[in-house]
């Protein structure tokens, strides 16, 4: 029988994995908790990322979460904006997801 841990980890691989990370990139998303919980609730709050994306959003969204686990305070307005960049296309790098969360700390 398999610990509640390993079964939380195991529910929220699948989670990733069906927005479109990799299993290796979901396995590694989970190893970080706080960065997992952000994921998380962007996938909860968002439809279109919880319908699934395609490899490379998916790969952005994901270090989007890890990002924002790093900053110090980043509002909410800031997120949604960064996030919609990424759905948009209009971020496709993690350099330019990176620039755009330096400056929605500062919003």
């Amino acid at each position: 029988m398999s610990k509640p841990n390993e079964q939380n980890s195991s529910s929220l691989v699948s989670l990733f994995k069906s927005i479109g990370l990799t299993q290796a990139k979901a396995a590694d998303a989970v190893k970080a908790p706080k960065s997992a919980n952000i994921l998380k609730e962007i996938i909860e709050s968002h439809a279109v990322v919880a319908g699934g994306l395609d490899e490379k959003k998916a790969s952005l969204i994901s270090t989007l979460a890890i990002l924002l686990a790093k900053a110090s305070a980043v509002g909410s307005d800031g997120r949604e904006y960064v996030i919609n960049c990424i759905l948009n296309s209009k971020l496709k790098t993690v350099d330019q997801i990176t620039g755009e969360c330096l400056i929605a700390i500062f919003w």
